[in-house]
């Protein structure tokens, strides 16, 4: 089975967003040795999470998970994130669309804080 990474980003005005986005996107692909990987944001930035997930599945696609970068399971993960995907999953019935777990509370994102606070101090 051809597995897809669709890294899922909230999106921004701010052009920067994406371009950071699009960074975690080659991170990930280089780290987990996946074919096919992708990001999509869930608002304002291109592409969307429907476009994401067309164009991994136009790459060939049997699986797609979506990763989301997310801190908190909020509304997004409880409520906007899941509709959006069960209208996917009507679109593409031979494609087992997976959401994987926001990103959460986790000793690993701490290190990333206190590398930041010695930046500064």
């Amino acid at each position: 089975m051809k597995t897809a990474i669709l890294v899922l980003g909230h999106g921004s005005k701010a052009p920067q967003a994406l371009e950071t986005l699009k960074r975690y996107g080659e991170m990930v692909k280089s780290a987990s040795g996946c074919e096919i990987v992708d990001v999509a944001s869930l608002q304002f930035d291109k592409p969307d999470l429907p476009e994401g997930i067309r164009n991994v599945v136009s790459q060939g696609a049997e699986k797609v998970v979506i990763v989301p970068l997310f801190l908190y399971n909020g509304i997004h993960m409880q409520e906007d994130i899941p509709q959006v995907l069960a209208e996917e999953k009507v679109k593409y019935p031979s494609v087992e669309i997976v959401l994987a777990e926001n990103l959460g509370a986790d000793n690993r994102i701490v290190e990333i804080v206190m590398d930041r606070v010695k930046e500064v101090s």
